[in-house]
């Protein structure tokens, strides 16, 4: 392993790498199944307090919870903590949703991805549970509120709710300087401060409560923590086990009881926080945002007073980057494919920009490179910040780790994400200090308020559908708008510009429902994912004694999941090159071809002309300014509208763009038929704001040109581009340095992101053959890595058929 080192040199013993190995090895192969432990101690507190404030049996179960649930130590780990009972487990969460899970429970074992092994003992204690919460969860509070009309667009497959219906909001990065500096017990004595001003509001005076019982409840967890290792370190008979855990029962008792005073208690504090608030609710994309910035004055501190060598703060970074690894969520089957390959998105991010606009690159930005090297696994979702200032040593360290074939990490472009930030009236100061909250979306740590993306999900390549069938679904048959008043066989468009006025026209009728959908769930989800512990550690929440939900924040922006963008783009190209600007095909007998897929021996002609007309990604200025106008439609929408915190406390409650879109690219595609670009039905739509898969030929500057031609500065919500190169493209220095090269020319670029699968297609197929023989075969799937042998068929197929990009 010393010899995979990206840059690193081991000068001392301070690092075992044996026991990295071990560690790894048994994450890699872990196994995921269920755990009802929490579901049960959290229905026995909401039978027993049904006559009290939600926030308060929230804290009240959170505490039952942490006080009750099973503990346990990993053999090989340095860094400790669980959310559930044993590896890999998945906690269940009934309060949001329930009856999806034992409806599938005799059917997890057998899905074709994200595939869970449950106990029949597990089946047991989960169903008795069922009768208890009918009525009564986050998804039936959606249901029972949602008009007829946006179920009908459900129904169309044009929207898609997935998490925001079911499951917690997650997509925070807390404020973990503000942590530090107080800890848990300093955190409770600021909410039992604020409990004695007379003037409170009764919400206030039962978030304050909230809050105590909340940190007494993490105060307790992390004492039970303390005395297993102290416990354990009295009965290993080897003696640096032994005294690690003495180490680590110090470690805890002190965080029970004070700050945060050493590099080593820094990251046990930056995990545990992760751990309670993903026993809170189980939202995803819970992130560790700038790691390398708030943990470096520890970390220099104990360099400095020679407790710490870098070797042993490498061997605890990469401990910790592992241990991320053991937590896990368990979603229904029609949003796991959604989001396929048990991913948790928890973001963390090295490099870029300090707050006064010198750069932070750091030592802790190296080992975190260096730790993901060694730990090879999904999370943390590693992403680098990098701007015109970042040293050359820390680019190519990176592309070195790309180069690996493991998609990690990701890269942000620091000029045009500002620029992001500064378009919503973000301080430059608050700007410079942004953050990766998920995949590609973006706020700023410590500040921003839940959900920066994954709202309502609109299937783009569906409404043009709708759109070339005079809103007519040829799928369900329902139609809720039209185009024109005319009968189906006589309906068809006179000249570009008719279809495009008619793509305006939909969009923002959908825009609407997709809205009246994100308030629907937001309302909901401010009684049942009401969180005091993470709402009390972003800043202003405890200042207002707001929930997050309730407008805690001090920044709340959101944006939805906007799927299609290039397909819809390419496939508005073609219909006005082949109809209407070379008139090669009627409208009707191009329409009659793609309701037949393309299937009958006449329809193969047109599909050629529909596959050779332009395609984004290809450095064409006719399709890549229909791409950008398609993206421009939706962002005109966007100042319409407002979310259930507008002038509520934070600044924002509007919306902005994202197309970060996970794997819903995929399924999208499922509900989509032949479109005008020469896709069949049901194949994958593009990925993020990525061309269409395969139709970038021109090789990678093509495909940056492209991109940097849409409204990048406009969509702070993160904009995602996903590229595959083939291994022997960065072989050999040369070949790493036009890379590195390649990098750093986004910033004039125009380029928000990018993220690179360095894997060549026959590799991939094999591993789909014989996934027993590829079970450490990690891919970049979307703004995420998974495991490849953990994916559904059809997110392999979509990855495989990516170009292969060489120079």
């Amino acid at each position: 392993m010393m010899n995979e080192f990206l840059s690193f040199t081991v000068t001392n013993n301070d690092i075992d790498l044996e026991r990295i190995k071990r560690f790894q090895t048994m994450m890699n192969n872990r196994k995921a199944t269920i755990c009802a432990e929490r579901a049960e101690l959290l229905t026995g507190v909401y039978q027993n307090t049904e006559d009290e404030p939600m926030i308060i049996r929230k804290a009240k179960a959170l505490r039952a919870i942490l006080e009750n649930m099973s503990i346990y130590i990993d053999q090989d780990s340095l860094i400790i903590g669980n959310h559930a009972s044993s590896n890999f487990a998945a906690p269940i969460f009934p309060e949001y949703s329930f009856n999806w899970l034992i409806e599938e429970l005799d059917e997890l074992d057998k899905r074709s991805g994200d595939r869970f092994e449950v106990s029949e003992n597990v089946k047991t204690r989960l169903r008795k549970l069922q009768h208890y919460w009918q009525n009564k969860t986050h998804q039936d509070e959606v249901k029972n509120n949602m008009s007829n009309l946006n179920q009908l667009a459900a129904k169309q497959n044009v929207l898609h709710r997935g998490g925001i219906s079911m499951s917690g909001d997650g997509h925070i990065v807390p404020n973990h300087e503000f942590i530090f500096k107080n800890g848990f017990s300093g955190i409770k004595k600021i909410a039992e401060e604020k409990l004695k001003n007379a003037n409170l509001q009764r919400s206030q005076i039962e978030f304050y409560q909230g809050v105590i019982i909340s940190m007494e409840a993490a105060i307790i967890f992390i004492k039970r923590f303390a005395k297993l290792a102290h416990e354990r370190s009295r009965l290993v008979s080897d003696s640096k086990r032994a005294e690690e855990l003495k180490q680590l029962s110090n470690i805890f008792y002190n965080l029970a009881t004070n700050p945060v005073s050493s590099f080593y208690e820094a990251i046990q504090m930056v995990y545990l926080i992760h751990l309670i608030m993903m026993i809170e609710s189980n939202g995803h994309s819970f992130s560790f945002g700038r790691f390398d910035q708030y943990c470096y004055p520890y970390f220099t501190k104990d360099i400095k007073n020679g407790i710490l060598t870098e070797e042993k703060a490498l061997e605890l970074i990469t401990h910790f980057f592992i241990k991320v690894n053991s937590l896990n969520k368990i979603r229904p089957w029609d949003h796991t494919q959604y989001s396929g390959g048990y991913p948790l998105y928890s973001n963390l991010m090295v490099g870029g920009l300090k707050r006064d606009g010198t750069d932070g690159t750091n030592r802790l930005s190296y080992l975190c490179l260096e730790a993901m090297n060694m730990s090879r696994l999904p999370d943390p979702n590693l992403s680098v910040r990098f701007n015109q200032g970042t040293p050359d040593s820390l680019l190519h360290d990176a592309s070195k780790l790309i180069r690996k074939g493991f998609g990690m990490p990701s890269l942000f472009c620091d000029e045009i994400v500002i620029k992001a930030m500064l378009s919503l009236n973000i301080p430059i100061e608050d700007a410079r200090d942004y953050c990766s909250i998920g995949c590609v979306e973006v706020g700023i740590q410590g500040k921003w308020g839940h959900r920066a993306t994954g709202m309502t999900y609109i299937n783009f390549a569906k409404i043009l559908e709708l759109v070339l069938h005079n809103g007519i679904d040829p799928q369900s048959g329902i139609c809720l708008i039209k185009a024109k008043d005319v009968e189906n066989d006589q309906f068809s468009y006179d000249n570009y510009e008719e279809l495009w006025q008619s793509w305006k026209k939909f969009l923002a009728f959908y825009m609407d429902l997709a809205v009246e959908s994100d308030l629907i769930c937001d309302r909901s989800l401010k009684i049942h994912d009401v969180d005091p512990f993470a709402s009390s550690l972003i800043d202003c929440s405890l200042e207002r004694g707001k929930t997050l939900k309730n407008g805690g924040a001090k920044y709340d922006f959101v944006s939805q999941s906007n799927i299609g963008t290039s397909t819809v783009g390419d496939s508005l190209a073609a219909i006005k090159e082949l109809v209407f600007d070379k008139e090669l095909v009627s409208y009707q007998r191009l329409l009659q071809a793609l309701d037949g897929n393309f299937s009958k021996e006449d329809d193969l002609m047109i599909r050629k002309m529909c596959l050779n007309a332009p395609k984004f990604g290809n450095d064409l200025d006719e399709v890549d300014e229909i791409v950008k106008q398609v993206f421009e439609s939706y962002l005109k929408l966007l100042p319409n509208y407002h979310t259930d915190r507008y002038l509520n406390g934070p600044i924002g409650g509007t919306y902005t763009m994202s197309t970060s879109n996970i794997t819903s690219y995929v399924p999208n595609g499922f509900d989509v038929g032949a479109t005008p670009d020469g896709r069949l039905a049901g194949k994958p739509l593009n990925e993020g704001a990525s061309p269409c898969i395969g139709a970038d030929r021109n090789g990678p500057t093509a495909v940056i040109n492209s991109i940097a031609k849409l409204p990048n500065t406009k969509i702070a919500g993160g904009q995602l581009l996903n590229m595959r190169f083939s291994p022997g493209a960065l072989s050999g220095d040369d070949n790493l340095d036009k890379f590195v090269s390649f990098i750093k020319a986004f910033p004039m670029k125009n380029i928000f992101h990018n993220q690179f699968n360095v894997v060549d297609s026959e590799t991939l197929r094999q591993a789909k053959l014989h996934p027993e023989e590829h079970l450490d075969l990690m891919v970049r799937v979307a703004g995420y890595c998974a495991l490849f042998s953990t994916l559904m068929p059809e997110a392999q197929d979509a990855i495989i058929e990516r170009t292969e990009l060489g120079w």
